[in-house]
């Protein structure tokens, strides 16, 4: 009675408001998504929508063509009327990014962004002196770019204008400073004056799903280059890379001679899976190490598959036509290629050739010992 009698009286003596400062408090509820659309009198352009936005906002893009330039640096996602409806085009001269690059669309300071249903489109009217199209898309900056059902064309100058690094249609991450990610899905890539998506640093990555990516014939492109970066590239059709202007000339020495790739990559970890590769100089150009599968290269000009400084492992891939199958490259260390269940018809010349130079060793092993290997001692 005693010690009931005493916590009654402590607990008389706590004024009400230290009770009510005891009470947990209630979380402050978060904003929900707003629906920002373009064109209104509020948001005339595409840019002042974003800047107006808070993150996770949703912006609405209706029918209709662009000519601005878009930074984003926030969450966000945009949205257009359908690829053949909305489109963002560069808008005659070209302001540069942070970077030093110009683009139609940039992303920056960590910004996770979704864009779907809208074309980036060029072209872009500088020179390599004067503000010549960096980029249709830029990712830098940590920023994640998710891509769907999207289209990135004209990524080019007019007239056209070939530098070093140019006119990516998208272009995720920087050497050799400045990272960036990327999952692109259901999307065209056409139509671009050096490549269609590259991304570069080893902290940079991405996934490609069910793209197509294109290149033009007038210039030398490539159609996808992982430098140092890794990912997926799955299950996309990609044509129409080679050597052209203003390469000085292409070949198929790879010690004395440029070729130019469907698929380029170069770092551990990278998975090339079911792409179909056509018309390309050569069909994939992997260096260091990469998980191929399952891909189908056809009429490559060259070789179906380049395989160089490293140890590849390549299983039931299929390769038609061209000059060459397989080549396998030791340059600077000894390599190995492992070739399970690859299927290799209607070359012009050896299905696997090696090509070997600085005392290195490159060595070819075949689940079928079908096809012969025809050495090749390279000049350095």
């Amino acid at each position: 009675m005693r010690s009931a009698r005493i916590v009654g009286l402590l607990l008389g003596a706590v004024p009400l408001v230290a009770i009510g400062a005891l009470a947990p408090a209630s979380a402050t509820p978060k904003p929900k998504p707003r629906a920002l659309v373009v064109p209104t009198r509020a948001f005339p352009t595409i840019q002042s929508a974003v800047d107006a936005a808070r993150p996770g906002d949703r912006v609405t893009v209706r029918p209709g063509v662009y000519r601005e330039q878009v930074t984003i640096g926030k969450k966000l996602t945009l949205t257009g009327a359908g690829a053949g409806k909305t489109t963002i085009r560069a808008p005659r001269k070209l302001v540069k990014g942070p970077d030093g690059r110009t683009a139609i669309v940039t992303l920056d300071d960590a910004a996770s962004v979704r864009i779907s249903r809208l074309t980036v489109s060029g072209p872009g009217s500088g020179t390599c002196d004067k503000g010549a199209l960096g980029a249709g898309i830029r990712v830098m900056g940590g920023a994640h770019l998710d891509l769907g059902r999207a289209k990135v064309t004209h990524i080019k100058d007019t007239p056209l204008a070939p530098c070093f690094r140019s006119a990516t249609a998208v272009l995720v991450g920087g050497l050799p400073e400045g990272t960036g990610s990327a999952t692109i899905t259901d999307s065209r890539i056409t139509d671009y004056q050096g490549a269609g998506i590259v991304v570069l640093n080893a902290r940079s990555r991405a996934t490609l799903v069910r793209n197509v990516v294109v290149g033009q014939k007038k210039l030398s492109t490539d159609g996808i280059e992982f430098i140092e970066a890794t990912g997926r590239i799955e299950h996309n059709v990609v044509r129409d890379n080679a050597c052209r202007e203003p390469d000085p000339g292409c070949g198929t020495d790879f010690f004395e001679d440029v070729q130019h790739a469907g698929i380029l990559a170069g770092a551990p970890g990278t998975v090339i899976t079911g792409n179909r590769l056509t018309g390309n100089q050569l069909g994939i150009y992997a260096v260091d190490t990469a998980r191929i599968s399952r891909n189908r290269m056809t009429g490559n000009t060259y070789f179906g598959m380049a395989l160089q400084d490293g140890s590849f492992t390549a299983a039931k891939d299929v390769v038609r036509g061209g000059t060459g199958g397989v080549a396998v490259i030791a340059s600077s260390v000894d390599t190995t290629a492992r070739l399970h269940h690859v299927k290799i018809t209607k070359t012009s010349g050896p299905r696997i050739r090696t090509f070997t130079c600085c005392g290195h060793t490159a060595t070819v092993k075949t689940r079928r010992q079908a096809e012969r290997t025809a050495p090749y001692e390279g000049n350095v």
